[in-house]
């Protein structure tokens, strides 16, 4: 293995691992309460990289792709809205 095919697998890894991290945080702020526009942009950039690597360098750039858009449709997915109160106090 040389230099090259080296450097595509770590390419591949650490996109990949990128993927994994926006799949987390579209998760934190699907369940719990923020702001999910870096969930929105972290997504995109695993989906742009990923398919950059894809079309250009090397097949296995499919994977950060799928786990980018897994991680954009977790971030545009509604949550139920939350109340403050207890219905039955009323």
């Amino acid at each position: 293995m040389d230099e090259t095919e080296l450097m595509i697998r770590f390419m591949v890894l650490s996109f990949s691992m990128l993927g994994v991290g926006s799949i987390a945080l579209s998760l934190v702020t699907l369940l719990g309460r923020g702001n999910r526009s870096f969930a929105i942009i972290t997504s995109m950039a695993t989906v742009g990289l990923g398919g950059f690597m894809w079309a250009s360098i090397t097949d296995g750039g499919a994977i950060p792709t799928a786990l980018g858009v897994i991680a954009l449709v977790l971030s545009f997915w509604k949550s139920k809205p939350r109340t403050t109160f207890d219905e039955n106090t009323l």
